[in-house]
């Protein structure tokens, strides 16, 4: 049986926040994987500095994965 939005409200399955930080993490991950393709199209196109601004912002990406990760895995443990 599937729930309505008031009851959703109601009994929060979860908070917010975890809520909020799932859904960053899925953003941030479909992102990071396409950031190669990116840099390989660059490296194709003879664009070096664009393909090197690719390796950042995947390397950007990862870290802010690590740490929305962080912050899940610290207040699932708290939370228990």
């Amino acid at each position: 049986m599937s729930m309505t939005i008031e009851q959703i409200h109601t009994e929060r399955p979860v908070t917010n926040t975890f809520h909020n930080i799932i859904q960053t993490l899925s953003i941030k991950i479909d992102s990071a994987a396409r950031y190669g393709l990116y840099a390989d199209d660059a490296r194709s196109d003879e664009m070096t500095d664009c393909a090197e601004m690719f390796g950042e912002i995947a390397t950007q990406e990862r870290e802010q994965i690590d740490r929305l990760l962080g912050c899940l895995r610290q207040h699932m443990l708290d939370a228990h």
